[in-house]
C-alpha cells in the first residue's frame, strides 16, 4: 500500500515535466515562426521602398529585391564604388564569426580553469568571453556607421534632403526608403562644380572682338588725321574762300581710306550678327529678343561659372516652380541647345514628359518647360 502511494506522485511529476517541455517547445516554435514572419515582412517592405527609390534614380526596381545588389546600387548612386556593399556585408559576417569563435575559446578556457585544474583564471576567461565579442561588434558598428554616413550624405543631397534624413537612413533604412521613395522627393543628381566642357564652352570670338576694339581705334586714328595735310595748304590760299570747302573734304577722305586699315574687320564683326534673330516667349506672353549666344534663365538668374558672359533673362513665374538659376541656352553652329543647371523641378523639351539629364545639352527649338512654366524658343530660322 505504501508503494502505490509513493509511485503516483512520481508519475504525476513526470507527466507535468513532459507537459512543461511540450509547452516550451510549442512556445519556441511559435516565437520562431513570428520572427520569421516579421523578418519576411521587413524584407518585403524594404524591397518595395527601395524599388520606389530606384525608379526615381533611373535604376531597375527589380534589383531592390536582391539583398547585396540593392546596397551596391545605393553606393553607386551616391558616387561611391559599389563593392563597398560587399565590404559592409562581408565585414558583418566576419565580425559575427570572429565573435562566436572568440566567445567559444574564452568559455573553453574558463571551463579548463574551473574543472581541469590548469590554474587559470576562470573569472577572467568568462569576462573575456563577454567583452571581446562586444568590442569586435562595436568596432564593426563604428566602421559601418561611418560608411553609411558617407553614402547617405550624397544621396540625400541629391534628393535635396538635409542631415535629419542622413541620420534616418543610417538608423532606419526601411523608413528612409519609404519616405524618399513614396514621398515627394525628386532626384536632382549629385552636386557638380560646373557643367561638363563642350567644344563651344570657351568661344574666343567675343574676347578677340573686345580686344581688337581699342587696337582698331588706335590704328585707325592716324588715317583719320590724313586729311590734315590737304587742309594745311588752306592758309596758302585765301582763308575766306576755303573755309566753306573744308567741311566737304572730310567726307571724301574716309571714303578713300575705308578699304585700308582695320575698319574692314569691324564691318565683318557687324556682318556676323546677321544670323537669324532668335526670340523667347515667356509664360506671361512677353517676347524677349535673344541677341547673344549664351542666355541663362531663372527667377533671378546668375551666369554660371562655365558661362560668365551669359545674358540673364528673369522669368516671371506664376507657377512658382522655376529655380533661381534654372537653365542655360546656348547657340552654336548646330543651332540652339538647353542645359539643366541642377534645377529643382527640371527641364522638359518638346511635348514629352521626361526631364532632360542635369548638365547635358539637348537640342532645342520650340516649346519647353521649366518646371511647370511653359516657354517657347523661336530660333528665327526661315
Amino acid at each position: 500500500m505504501q508503494s502505490v502511494i509513493t509511485e503516483v506522485p512520481v508519475a504525476a511529476e513526470v507527466a507535468e515535466a513532459a507537459g512543461a517541455a511540450a509547452g516550451v517547445a510549442v512556445a519556441a516554435l511559435v516565437f520562431a515562426v513570428v520572427q520569421l514572419i516579421l523578418a519576411a515582412g521587413l524584407y518585403v517592405w524594404t524591397a518595395l521602398a527601395l524599388g520606389a527609390v530606384f525608379r526615381k534614380v533611373d535604376r531597375p526596381a527589380s534589383r531592390a529585391w536582391v539583398p547585396v545588389l540593392n546596397l551596391w546600387i545605393l553606393f553607386e548612386v551616391a558616387g561611391m564604388k559599389g563593392w563597398w556593399a560587399v565590404v559592409l556585408i562581408g565585414g558583418g559576417l566576419l565580425t559575427a564569426v570572429l565573435a562566436s569563435v572568440t566567445n567559444a575559446l574564452f568559455v573553453a578556457s574558463a571551463q579548463n580553469a574551473a574543472f581541469g585544474g590548469s590554474g587559470g583564471d576562470a573569472a577572467g576567461a568568462l569576462l573575456g568571453a563577454t567583452l571581446v565579442p562586444i568590442l569586435l561588434l562595436l568596432v564593426f558598428l563604428a566602421a559601418a556607421v561611418v560608411l553609411l554616413l558617407r553614402m547617405m550624405g550624397p544621396l540625400n543631397r541629391g534628393f535635396e534632403r538635409g542631415a535629419g534624413f542622413v541620420l534616418l537612413g543610417v538608423a532606419l533604412l526601411p523608413v528612409w526608403a519609404s519616405v524618399i521613395g513614396w514621398g515627394s522627393a525628386r532626384w536632382r543628381g549629385l552636386s557638380r562644380p560646373g557643367l561638363p566642357p563642350t567644344p563651344f564652352a570657351d568661344d574666343p570670338r567675343p574676347a578677340r572682338s573686345a580686344a581688337s576694339a581699342p587696337a582698331d581705334t588706335a590704328a585707325f586714328a592716324p588715317p583719320a588725321s590724313a586729311p590734315s595735310p590737304a587742309a594745311s595748304p588752306a592758309p596758302a590760299w585765301s582763308p575766306p574762300s576755303l573755309a566753306p570747302a573744308t567741311p566737304a573734304a572730310p567726307p571724301a577722305a574716309p571714303a578713300a581710306s575705308w578699304p585700308t586699315g582695320t575698319e574692314v574687320e569691324e564691318q565683318t564683326v557687324i556682318a556676323a550678327h546677321r544670323r537669324p534673330a532668335a526670340s523667347l516667349r515667356l509664360p506671361n506672353g512677353q517676347t524677349v529678343a535673344l541677341a547673344g549666344d549664351l542666355v541663362v534663365l531663372g527667377r533671378n538668374p546668375s551666369p554660371p561659372a562655365e558661362a560668365p558672359g551669359a545674358h540673364a533673362v528673369a522669368v516671371d513665374d506664376p507657377t512658382k516652380t522655376i529655380s533661381k538659376t534654372h537653365a542655360l541656352l546656348r547657340r552654336d553652329a548646330g543651332g540652339w541647345s538647353i542645359t539643366d543647371l541642377s534645377s529643382t523641378n527640371g527641364v522638359i523639351v518638346g511635348d514629352g514628359d521626361s526631364e532632360i539629364a542635369v548638365g547635358t545639352a539637348v537640342a532645342l527649338a520650340g516649346r519647353f518647360l521649366l518646371g511647370d512654366a511653359e516657354l517657347f524658343l523661336d530660333t528665327g530660322a526661315r
